[in-house]
């Protein structure tokens, strides 16, 4: 059992990461996300949706810029929430596993960039000039895709299958003390994401994130609730600025 779970960890990210599907990617590749997935295949859900939740929260603000990730959330819940569910680790003690692994990833992602860049992209437009679009499709897609899957899902198929409990032997050997400062670190971590968020959204968008946070705090309504105030609120904004481009445009014109 173990073995079939630790396949099925490395081929789901595979898919995540495969980019057969960029729309079916971006969504499978989110910690939250995995960590339902995981949670259903290691029989608890409610834990893997709270590990992956809390590792999704370091990745809320962060943009690939340029498409340079800056980060993998991918890999990072595809160790740490399988890791955490077998080992009944904390939140906190997850989310110091997932880092280490979100950083490996930008460096397994620069080196499938590398390969296909030195070995594929030449011969792709040596087909494309000699009219040989078959053979130019199989370098740019199968081919790279292919090698994905070397990348991506055998050292998490490996690292799953061996990982967790190398993990509890290290774990039951590091003293309380440490644990207590890495799980306190990893809670700290949440909050980066957060910060990140804020200095994405910049001054314009403040005073909504403020007005949503302190309204929640205040109510505790349901993430639905929310969601439908927002977007009564954007619309009645959106109405309103509407409104006022059209009168100055109108006052222009006279």
């Amino acid at each position: 059992m173990i073995f079939i779970r630790a396949l099925l960890v490395g081929l789901i990210y595979w898919l995540a990461m495969g980019r057969a599907n960029y729309f079916f990617s971006l969504m499978f590749r989110q910690p939250l996300l995995l960590g339902v997935i995981y949670g259903a295949l290691y029989g608890d859900v409610h834990a893997g949706l709270m590990y992956g939740a809390n590792i999704q929260l370091m990745y809320i603000g962060v943009v690939a810029a340029g498409g340079n990730i800056p980060n993998d959330p991918a890999l990072a819940a595809s160790i740490a929430i399988p890791a955490a569910i077998v080992n009944g680790l904390d939140s906190g003690a997850a989310i110091a596993i997932a880092v280490p692994f979100g950083v490996m990833g930008v460096m397994v992602n620069n080196l499938r960039r590398t390969i296909n860049t030195m070995f594929l992209a030449t011969k792709v437009d040596k087909y494309i000039e000699e009219g040989e679009y078959k053979k130019a499709h199989k370098y740019q897609f199968i081919i790279p895709w292919l090698i994905n899957g070397v990348m991506y899902a055998i050292p998490v198929f490996l690292i799953n299958l061996i990982g967790p409990t190398m993990i509890q032997k290290v774990i039951e050997v590091i003293p309380t003390w440490l644990q207590n400062g890495i799980a306190n670190a990893g809670n700290m971590l949440p909050a980066l994401g957060f910060a990140l968020t804020l200095v994405v959204m910049g001054k314009q968008y403040m005073p909504y994130f403020l007005l949503g946070f302190f309204i929640y705090a205040i109510t505790g309504f349901s993430m639905l609730t929310g969601a439908i105030i927002a977007f009564a609120l954007g619309m009645i904004v959106e109405s309103v600025s509407s409104n006022n481009a059209n009168a100055q445009a109108e006052g222009g014109a006279e």
